[in-house]
């Protein structure tokens, strides 16, 4: 490691301040941000050793799974940028990779993560260490805010959101370092929280603000999983403009008529969007999604446990068909029982952390006899994750690359799983014996 990266550990531990100047002053959150900040920055660092040393199948780069891959393209175009930088431009705005030969096709979400990638690179001296911790820290900074605002507007799902998003296992592993879904997850989050912040507001100053600084977001999150991105902004654009509408018209001040017209708007936006573009066309996500599940299936290791759906069809109504199976085997799979490799028995230990979550869950409601209140808002981020998890789980037979799409959605289910099991009110009991 050079001198150059290390240079950059200013510039980093600045971003850190500005982040800890928003922690507020409630009881534990500083020991809390600290905590949390900490074990994502480490899971950045032991994502990278891990596929370095233990998940590679070779010596090069490139068989070193999708982080180091990302590494090997990263200096490829930072090597072109020093001798040409007015190429790099170029690169960045036009696409152009006349001065290097990349693995990625130019229409791919992985060969746009070589754009901000490669800026840090340059940043730090063409450091992966170094680049994983941006990374992370912006992942980081995401979930912070999303979990600052669900505990400011929905405080009885604040200590659930905390638990979810910042030191559940996987999510919090997954969406660390030199990954793609380090900025995936930063900017749902920061989607996600700006679209409640606009929900809440009643300020048309407020609203315009919250508007532009939405547009970058979504562009990111558009740009790294748009058919996600679609779903999201789908589902929260047209809840805003629900609420948008019963302040202004007498008749839908009911709770009812306006789940009416939310799903008004949702099929009517989906019918406009089906014609807009093919891409938005039902019947072009549902052959899609076997095209990926045929397409992966065939590179799959078989002897492996994996996802099967020998039934599944290029069509809506299959997809339908298919879709409560694949939301309960994205939860469940791999079981712990299942012979395969140590990082599978790993999947299956923390799917067993969330099938007694989910039991604890379903006592308590048992025992108090009744459900406790979900916001709309938290209910359309349900709905969110169920659809997302169809469309993340059916293309997707190889159980270790599952288990890497869903950590950026657990939380929105963990969310309400825990908030509505004993373990807040542990978590009560808990500090009111140590305060």
């Amino acid at each position: 490691m050079n001198l150059l990266s290390w240079l950059h550990l200013p510039a980093f531990l600045f971003l850190v301040y500005l982040l800890w100047r928003t922690v507020g002053k409630g009881p534990g959150l500083k020991p809390v941000f600290w905590t949390a900040l900490l074990l994502k920055l480490g899971c950045g660092v032991a994502l990278g050793w891990l596929y370095q040393h233990y998940l590679n199948i070779g010596p090069n780069w490139h068989q070193m799974g999708d982080t180091w891959s990302y590494h090997a393209e990263a200096l490829k175009v930072v090597t072109a940028a020093k001798e040409n930088p007015a190429w790099y431009l170029k690169f960045l705005w036009q696409n152009d990779v006349s001065e290097v030969k990349l693995l990625w096709k130019v229409y791919s979400n992985s060969f746009f993560f070589l754009k901000p990638l490669s800026g840090l690179y340059l940043l730090t001296g063409n450091s992966y260490w170094g680049s994983g911790l941006y990374l992370s820290l912006f992942s980081f900074w995401g979930s912070w805010f999303l979990v600052g605002q669900l505990r400011t507007y929905f405080p009885a799902y604040g200590l659930a959101a905390a638990v979810a998003f910042l030191f559940f296992p996987s999510t919090v592993f997954w969406a660390s370092g030199v990954l793609k879904d380090a900025l995936f997850m930063g900017s749902l989050c920061l989607t996600v929280g700006l679209f409640l912040k606009l929900y809440k507001t009643e300020s048309s100053a407020e609203s315009g603000k919250y508007i532009l600084f939405l547009l970058p977001c979504v562009w990111l999150l558009w740009r790294i999983k748009f058919f996600l991105a679609a779903v999201l902004v789908v589902l929260l654009g047209t809840y805003v403009l629900t609420k948008w509408l019963a302040e202004r018209v007498e008749g839908l001040r009911s709770r009812h008529r306006q789940l009416l017209v939310w799903l008004g708007l949702l099929g009517g936006g989906a019918f406009a969007a089906s014609f807009a573009h093919p891409t938005f066309n039902l019947g072009f996500f549902a052959r899609h999604i076997l095209w990926n599940y045929r397409n992966i299936l065939e590179k799959t290791d078989l002897s492996k446990p994996h996802l099967s759906f020998p039934d599944l069809q290029a069509t809506l109504g299959s997809v339908l068909l298919h879709a409560p199976e694949a939301v309960g085997q994205m939860l469940s799979r791999p079981f712990l029982w299942e012979v395969g490799p140590l990082s599978y028995q790993a999947m299956g230990l923390e799917n067993l952390l969330l099938f007694l979550l989910v039991l604890l869950c379903l006592l308590e409601r048992i025992k108090e006899r009744k459900l406790p209140p979900l916001p709309s808002f938290l209910a359309v981020l349900l709905v969110f994750f169920c659809v997302a998890g169809v469309l993340v789980t059916l293309p997707t037979p190889n159980l270790g690359s599952l288990h890497r799409y869903r950590a950026p959605l657990l939380p929105f289910f963990l969310t309400v799983i825990i908030a509505w099991g004993p373990l807040p009110a542990w978590g009560r009991k808990l500090a009111n014996r140590w305060g």
